[in-house]
């Protein structure tokens, strides 16, 4: 579990906040409550970005990244997240094109390439 993911099982625990200890879908109260928590911090991400004030922003992605991290807790997902983010970098870094080359939708998004792999998760179970 990386430092930060700590932090959060730390105030997790301290405001009775449930934590998993193996990769599970939680209740479906939970769950709704933990994509409203998502959908709400995006927000304000989006509207520090608006703002354009550096502090405003990082702290809004501060706060964002806490409740990604625990989401990762009540999903049980914290023993197996270093190899989640190594599979999806792979997975990414599929999308080159055939030259080795980034390829780019017109506003800049990056696309996928003629080798992608979708990334295999099947490590974590259902």
């Amino acid at each position: 579990m990386n430092h930060h993911t700590h932090q959060t099982a730390i105030f997790h625990t301290a405001f009775g906040i449930p934590i998993q200890d193996s990769p599970q879908v939680p209740d479906e109260a939970r769950a709704k409550l933990r994509a409203r928590l998502i959908a709400e911090e995006s927000a304000e991400v989006i509207e520090a970005i608006e703002s354009g004030n550096i502090q405003h922003i990082a702290k809004e992605i501060a706060d964002l990244m806490i409740v990604l991290n625990g989401t990762v807790l009540e999903y049980g997902l914290q023993h197996v997240m270093d190899q989640v983010m190594d599979e999806v970098y792979r997975s990414n870094m599929s999308k080159l094109g055939a030259d080795g080359q980034p390829v780019h939708r017109e506003d800049g998004k990056v696309i996928k390439g003629p080798h992608y792999s979708i990334a295999d998760l099947t490590f974590i179970g259902k």
